[in-house]
């Protein structure tokens, strides 16, 4: 069959050779094909050549690859295929609205050569005619002589006083200078506003020309972006020492080979056909090589059933993941469960006597019939044999007899897929008549106590978390179609994401088992007692090498809306969610690795001033202005808070982190559709929504937002609320910021239309408005999350959280090895040296009025609350606390520290929960946003 190629390049500037041929080379080594690098002066061009049987298949491939890169190189990644530099770096400052200006003649010349013809060029930066080059103002712009008696012969002090006269003198928001090397003193450039220096000294190099003006174009571009600085950029306020002039060394460059022991790739991917080098364009034409070599054989076609192609199954095909249940040791959480049936004897799921008796039991069975593949096992249901595609079925392994295959009495493998095989979907039928008991897995009490299963074989255990549980109708054709029989061998890397995300749109239940490319999965298919003869499917993700088997049955929460069969939605009358949508929200869920909303918050961190806004583009996002349905012309002084009303709680949760929210059934509820509400038109925004870069419809925008934060069910005032919080910390950050969103009502639409055209200002400026889920016994101050401070982002009561959020109070357990090794890893403590008692290891803790801790000692480490949850016990085996608001206490018999936290995320800004609770009992969102962001001004725009 004839092979398609895609291609994609990605540009980036200012990594270090070394750590851009590593990053590729483990790219290479994980399956990245057709990899190609080109570079010249700091520049860097990444390409990505890979074939598939479709074009569709092989984008997703290269998408895939260039999400990856982007991950990896962050801020240095200026754009893809032929945007260069300077075309992204007067793109971002045309965007900002600012101007800059050089500083002396060389620096001008250096940059007019890159800038000439440039169609933004003009807009934003004066070519020297308000500077160096004005008949007039040239005089002006010399060094500052009071620096140079501060500072005697320091060449970057001299330069940075001459560039701020530059940029006073031109009116600029920025001035840019070069010197190049002189005696010893190394060749350098910086960049000045009225209050920071930023400058970065360069290797010495045959063309250093070149190389500075690149690192002035990035500076300009990250500046313009508010994106962090290349390392080695060093920053200091003007007029204040400035950091030692060093030269960095150059590393010299040499041939790049392969990595020496490749680690398994993430799944077998489409493998790159032999193609012809990236030519170097005009920018890029000195040192170009290939760098990993791009010839492997390609999969073959598999012969047998053609699977369909449906969209929904080219986008989402894949079964639900049944969790993975422990390996090795006994570190369930449930223990001395065991099936039923009582061949097993009387041992607990999960311990070695357990797998001894399993596996004496297969034996037994097999030895009385050949047809016997396994045992499928669970923690606390009946068991059952595993019997190939078409073997008879013993009635009993200790009397031999049989019946006919045909009466579909028995779990039966499908397909001709492995137990174990990476990146393949094994599947097993289980007809109500071999284990009833599995139909009963889509309630949540029922799953948290059976989330992994084992299946044994002659070849050993293979133990599996589950990760997705969902309805699925065999006989449903069209767009949301599920090809689950023919996504079962998924070295094909499209039929891999296909899988992985059909999977979780439709999950009905939030499984906290994570997926990475590689992994093997095995999917149950039960039998349901519903009429449309719809079945559910449990598909669970093998347990991975050195990864604990521990299960986390307590952290399972329903799932906000999932995708459900055709006829459930036919049946309610509804039409079908928008599939685009969804595709986009769980792709941008897997690349990011599941990264909420409060992870996204706390990584763009908060900016070092806010934004003016006379510095927001016309309208500030929102348009033409609209008339706001409160008078925003003062901040409103909030009652104060109302007693608890008999409103009930919500069912839905509302998910600050970015997790899908609760709803009460498995199944989509009939939601009202209020008519549309009149409003002005409110312009549009760009963000980054599920992942992709778009300018959209603000009003659209900022309903999806309020959707997937809130869910479908949310007070009315409380909609309002998050909307403007979303819309002011949006504008605050700049640039297109990442945000997350699903489809919304119309009831969401109705409350979007009404406060598009408001934002919260605090003295000139968009105030920065984080929020997050639920809060402990009060917020979070900005210098507490951030290390800067706002007066109005403070310390405030928040009551209703603990009465109406989901999981306000939560325990986690760490065992005494986890926190051994981790404290070693992460702060360099040897706690079992510190002390023989662990009781001693964790003391000292500080906690500010809110219950956040501030301060703590583990071992002899002093840390915050905060970097206890991030950066010493985040991810540990899937365990990450959810607040910094926490006790600590020990348990010698199990010898394992519980840590109890209040509240979900990073604590600052708006309380998700705490609105819904204010709302609930009668406050209007301008209340709310006056109570979390007091000081602040509702200004509508």
């Amino acid at each position: 069959m004839s092979q398609v190629t895609r291609s994609t390049v990605l540009r980036l500037f200012g990594p270090g050779e070394a750590r851009v041929t590593g990053v590729l080379k483990a790219a290479a080594a994980g399956g990245c094909p057709g990899l190609n690098l080109l570079m010249r002066d700091g520049e860097y061009a990444v390409c990505v050549n890979a074939r598939a049987e479709t074009g569709a298949a092989a984008q997703v491939l290269c998408n895939t690859w260039e999400e990856h890169f982007k991950k990896e190189f962050g801020p240095a990644v200026f754009g893809t295929g032929e945007t260069g530099l300077a075309e992204a770096a007067l793109e971002a400052l045309a965007g900002a609205d600012k101007l800059f200006v050089a500083a002396d003649v060389a620096t001008g010349a250096l940059l007019e050569e890159k800038l000439a013809g440039q169609e933004l060029a003009g807009t934003v930066y004066d070519f020297g005619g308000q500077s160096y080059a004005h008949p007039k103002k040239a005089g002006r712009v010399r060094p500052d002589a009071k620096l140079e008696k501060k500072y005697p012969g320091d060449p970057v002090q001299q330069a940075a006083g001459q560039a701020r006269a530059a940029l006073e003198t031109a009116g600029a928001d920025w001035a840019v200078l070069w010197r190049p090397a002189e005696g010893c003193d190394p060749a350098f450039v910086l960049v000045c506003s009225k209050k920071n220096v930023w400058f970065k000294a360069l290797p010495a190099c045959g063309q250093p020309g070149p190389l500075a003006a690149g690192w002035l174009l990035d500076m300009l571009r990250r500046m313009a972006l508010n994106l962090s600085m290349e390392e080695g950029v060093e920053r200091f306020a003007y007029g204040r020492p400035a950091p030692e002039l060093a030269a960095p060394i150059l590393e010299p460059m040499g041939p790049v080979q392969p990595a020496a022991a490749p680690r398994p790739a993430p799944g077998p991917a489409p493998q790159a056909e032999k193609n012809t080098p990236l030519a170097p364009d005009e920018a890029l034409n000195g040192k170009a090589q290939l760098l990993f070599s791009d010839e492997a054989p390609l999969p073959q076609e598999t012969p047998g059933k053609t699977k369909q192609r449906t969209r929904w199954g080219r986008v989402f095909g894949f079964a639900v993941l049944v969790a993975a249940v422990a390996a090795g040791v006994w570190l369930w959480l449930w223990l001395g469960g065991r099936p039923a049936e009582n061949d097993l004897g009387d041992v607990g799921y999960g311990t070695a006597d357990y797998d001894t008796a399993a596996r004496d039991y297969l034996l037994q069975a097999q030895a009385k019939n050949s047809g016997v593949a396994g045992y499928l096992a669970l923690p606390k249901l009946p068991g059952a044999l595993v019997y190939g595609a078409a073997a008879p079925v013993a009635t009993a392994p200790q009397s031999g007899g049989t019946v006919s295959a045909a009466e579909d009495t028995a779990v039966r493998l499908s397909g001709a897929v492995r137990p174990g095989q990476p990146q393949a979907n094994l599947l097993l039928t289980c007809p109500a008549a071999a284990m009833k008991a599995l139909s009963g897995l889509d309630q949540q009490d029922t799953l948290a106590a059976n989330s992994g299963f084992t299946l044994y074989t002659a070849d050993g255990a293979y133990r599996y978390k589950i990760a997705g549980v969902f309805y699925w109708d065999p006989a449903e054709t069209g767009e949301a179609a599920f090809d689950l029989y023919g996504l079962q061998d998924l070295a094909n890397y499209q039929d891999y994401l296909n899988f992985v995300l059909g999977m979780k749109a439709r999950s009905i239940y939030a499984m906290p088992a994570n997926v990475q490319d590689g992994d093997s999965f095995a999917t149950l298919v039960a039998d349901t007692a519903a009429a449309d003869g719809r079945k559910l499917v449990i598909t669970g993700r093998m347990v991975r090498e050195n990864e604990a088997a521990i299960l986390f049955g307590k952290q399972i929460e329903r799932a906000d809306a999932p995708l459900m069969p055709l006829a459930v939605y036919q049946g309610k009358g509804e039409s079908l969610p928008s599939l685009e949508i969804l595709d986009q929200y769980w792709m941008n869920w897997y690349v990011t690795g599941g990264a909420t909303s409060n992870e996204v918050q706390e990584e763009a961190g908060m900016p070092d001033e806010d934004r003016p806004l006379d510095e927001l583009p016309p309208g500030g996002g929102g348009g033409e202005e609209g008339e706001p349905t409160a008078d925003p012309s003062a901040t409103p002084n909030p009652s104060e808070t109302p007693g608890p009303s008999p409103t009930p709680k919500p069912s839905p949760t509302p998910t600050g982190s970015g997790a899908p929210a609760a709803t009460a059934t498995p199944e989509p509820t009939a939601e009202p559709t209020p008519e549309p509400t009149q409003a002005p038109s409110s312009g549009t925004i760009t963000v980054t929504m599920n992942g992709v870069r778009q300018e959209m419809d603000l009003v659209e925008c900022l309903a999806m937002v309020a959707r997937n934060e809130l869910g479908p069910n949310a007070p009315y005032e409380a909609y309002k609320a998050q909307i403007v919080a979303t819309h002011s910390w949006i504008l605050n950050q700049g640039g297109a910021p990442s945000v997350s969103g699903l489809e919304p009502n119309e009831n969401i639409r109705n409350a979007a239309r009404e406060v598009a055209n408001q934002l919260l200002t605090y003295g000139g400026s968009v105030a920065f408005t984080p929020y997050f889920a639920s809060a402990a016994f009060g917020t979070n101050s900005s210098q507490e999350v951030w290390g800067g401070a706002r007066p109005y982002l403070v310390n405030v009561e928040s009551p209703y959280d603990k009465d109406y959020a989901s999981n306000w109070q939560n325990t986690r357990t760490y065992y005494k090895a986890e926190v051994v090794a981790r404290a070693q890893d992460r702060l360099g403590v040897d706690l079992n040296a510190y002390s023989d008692n662990p009781e001693d290891w964790f003391g000292d803790i500080q906690k500010n009025s809110s219950g956040y801790v501030t301060s703590m000692r583990l071992g002899t480490a002093t840390i915050s609350g905060r970097d206890l949850r991030e950066k010493v016990l985040n991810n540990v085996n899937g365990k990450t606390l959810r607040s910094a608001a926490f006790d600590i206490s020990y348990d010698a018999g199990a010898e394992a520290f519980n840590i109890t936290t209040y509240g979900y995320g990073h604590g600052c800004g708006l309380s998700q929960y705490g609105a819904w609770g204010y709302a609930a009992n009668g406050w209007g969102y301008a209340d709310i946003l006056a109570h979390y962001f007091p000081g602040t001004t509702l200004e509508s725009r």
